[in-house]
């Protein structure tokens, strides 16, 4: 059996998932995995590009908002309006890469943004349930997953844009009824080679690898159904060659498990910022809480964790994105500001200077615990003072796994409307027993 032919099994695998034998507590992280999707989306487009991107595409007819009705335009842009399924599923998504709070997965890989809008959108125009949405996207998250860690990027390659659009067509495939493999297959020839490059420069436009994913999710079903064709084999040159530096078959070629779904061992952001930045986020952030440092006081900051970090390990740029990538710039933020959210990554020289002052380095020791853990030492010389915390993984990663209550309050600070917040958040827990998912996003 070929490995184009593995990767066909895998799709009929996991779309065969059957909701009533997944956990509750596995329905439940479905639903917050949703409703984060949805949080940090909506927060997204409060950034000046994707307001102005909404605006434009609404002054052009891609977007119907307020009082417009357009009887084509059936699926939420969750900034505001309505589009064609396609075409809300890109906004959406490209929305939900900006502030850098999306959910994600170890050692590499976001599924979720990648896979729920185009799977909300796509259920919304077909008014499927809110059982078959879970479904979709449990199953749609869990072949992400498992080519995530097939594929063994090259360091150059970003995870964003390919891998991710092979999950979404399978979820928009279960929810329309398309034929799951022609659509899947049609996924597999369209990746982006999209690069981390990007990030390091602050280029913006890296946001839209994400919003690519969906969209062609949605496009992949559109287009089987016209009687296009597509090909798992060029997804094995283009990813596991191109992309990649080979491809191992063995995560598609396992049963489903329902007590250890891929769905189950992701993780929830508090740090806007990339996700190998985390743990030295709260390593810094542990020691502030021990009294506040002056930034100018700081003598210098040593830095020890896993080789993966090396990724970003990068001076930054003088822009909001570029620092997201930093580990210097988010570790001297951090230690700056006491805080991690959005503001604290608006670029700034005098943390920029400080960041200059932070040294990073591999430690064999933290390394051999990857990627089970993704452990970070800080030590800050600061007035003649040693200053060291030790963390093991990040907040919100399991084992550290973000309580209900606290997951939340970022969703709650993300919608910026605690009415609001409170009854979208009800709705979507309660997804399961929602007869249409046309009324989900009527809060």
């Amino acid at each position: 059996m070929t490995a184009a032919d593995t990767l066909g099994r895998a799709c009929d695998t996991v779309s065969a998932l059957d909701l009533d034998r997944v956990p509750p507590e596995s329905i439940e992280k479905s639903a917050r995995i949703i409703a984060d999707c949805i949080a940090v989306s909506t927060a997204g487009y409060r950034t000046a590009p994707m307001s102005a991107l909404v605006a434009a595409d609404t002054e052009n007819g891609l977007v119907t908002g307020g009082a417009q009705r357009n009887p084509s335009h059936r699926s939420t842009v969750w900034g505001g309006g309505h589009a064609p399924a396609h075409h809300a599923a890109f906004l959406n998504a490209t929305a939900g890469s900006f502030l850098e709070l999306d959910e994600g997965m170890r050692p590499t890989g976001h599924p979720g943004m990648q896979v729920v809008p185009a799977a909300i959108a796509v259920a919304e125009d077909v008014h499927a349930s809110g059982a078959d949405l879970l479904r979709a996207v449990i199953a749609g998250y869990e072949l992400s997953a498992r080519l995530f860690r097939a594929v063994r990027l090259r360091r150059i390659a970003h995870p964003h844009g390919h891998v991710g659009a092979l999950g979404a067509a399978l979820a928009v495939s279960m929810l329309r009824g398309t034929d799951i493999r022609a659509a899947t297959a049609i996924a597999s020839t369209l990746p982006l080679a999209s690069t981390w490059q990007a990030c390091y420069d602050g280029a913006t436009a890296r946001n839209a690898y994400m919003g690519h994913a969906a969209a062609v999710g949605v496009r992949s079903s559109d287009l089987a159904r016209a009687g296009f064709t597509g090909s798992f084999a060029s997804f094995v040159v283009s990813l596991g060659d191109l992309l990649g530096e080979g491809l191992d078959e063995a995560p598609l070629i396992d049963g489903l498990k329902y007590d250890a779904l891929a769905i189950d061992a992701g993780y929830f952001k508090v740090h806007s910022a990339c996700a190998l930045t985390h743990t030295a986020i709260d390593a810094a952030l542990e020691i502030v809480e021990s009294g506040p440092l002056a930034p100018d006081t700081i003598a210098r900051v040593r830095v020890e964790t896993v080789a993966a970090v090396r990724k970003v390990d990068v001076r930054e740029a003088p822009n909001d994105l570029s620092c997201r990538f930093s580990i210097s710039y988010a570790v001297a933020a951090a230690l700056a500001t006491g805080t991690s959210g959005p503001e604290a990554f608006r670029f700034s020289p005098d943390i920029a200077a400080l960041a200059r002052r932070v040294e990073v380095h591999v430690d064999p020791q933290l390394e051999a615990r990857w990627p089970a853990s993704s452990p970070a030492r800080v030590r800050v010389e600061s007035d003649g003072r040693i200053l060291e915390s030790l963390v093991e993984n990040p907040t919100g990663h399991p084992p550290r796994t973000l309580s209900r209550d606290r997951h939340f309050e970022k969703f709650a600070a993300a919608i910026s409307d605690p009415g609001r917040a409170r009854d979208g958040w009800t709705r979507i827990m309660d997804l399961r027993r929602l007869p249409d998912v046309d009324s989900l996003l009527a809060w």
